[in-house]
């Protein structure tokens, strides 16, 4: 269910590696419930923005406030922040010698302190949400990518965040298994939870986003509803972006 509250706040957030400006002053906002799918060409910053709102990479300016957490803050706790703020990457990022149950528990267990047995039973619900309760047992090297990302799923679920980042959860899957992981994803947006989420995916940005972000050349560029961007964007940049998309659609 959305709110008013805002949970995620970006401003002037800039990043620079040498000489090279990624981001050059990026302001956007998340309200808590929302699903917010960040599109755009190609090297716009999309993922190095994602990535600072958790601290992967650090801001060279700018502030950023994620659920409750300043992380310009020099004494932020880290690792209590990334408790609620969750991430699924791109390449699964799995321990190929453990089960799918283990991938999920390793952090409930050593962040979290859980018992073993509290932190199963955590880790099997997790599972069960994601459609995967029956393959608990099995490693990473016996579950399509499409299962993997799910499990990688279930492990930021199951930390309880109040808001999970998704950079570009699809873009290494099988386009047959792509489906898959964006459905649990809808129906994470069904229970509530917050999700920012890169993606090509136009045609689940359309449909399932209550915000889409466009970025090109390390700035947002328009934000809006789906319908907004979609169907009536306002920027010349926005627009060349929608169309060369809908010509490869054509194609």
């Amino acid at each position: 269910m959305q709110t008013n509250s805002t949970i995620l706040d970006v401003s002037g957030l800039c990043k620079k590696y040498g000489n090279t400006d990624v981001l050059r002053g990026v302001n956007l906002q998340v309200r808590e419930g929302e699903l917010a799918c960040i599109i755009g060409p190609s090297g716009s910053g999309k993922s190095t923005m994602l990535r600072c709102c958790n601290l992967l990479e650090s801001p060279t300016s700018g502030n950023i406030i994620a659920a409750s957490h300043e992380l310009m803050n020099p004494e932020i706790d880290i690792n209590r922040m990334r408790q609620d703020v969750g991430m699924v990457f791109q390449q699964f990022n799995l321990y190929p010698h453990l089960s799918a149950l283990n991938n999920v528990t390793l952090a409930l267990r050593k962040v979290q302190n859980k018992s073993k047995d509290e932190a199963q039973d955590i880790a099997m619900q997790a599972l069960d949400q994601v459609g995967l309760k029956n393959k608990a047992m099995s490693k990473p090297g016996e579950l399509s990518g499409g299962q993997q990302q799910r499990v990688a799923i279930a492990r930021a679920v199951a930390l309880k965040p109040r808001i999970i980042l998704f950079d570009e959860p699809t873009s290494a899957l099988d386009p047959e298994l792509v489906d898959d992981v964006l459905n649990v994803m809808c129906d994470l947006r069904k229970r509530g939870m917050t999700m920012v989420v890169v993606t090509h995916e136009m045609a689940f940005a359309h449909a399932a986003a209550d915000k889409v972000i466009f970025m090109d050349e390390g700035v947002v560029v328009e934000s809006g509803t789906a319908a907004d961007i979609f169907e009536r964007p306002r920027e010349g940049r926005t627009q060349a972006f929608l169309a060369r998309y809908a010509n490869r659609m054509r194609q």
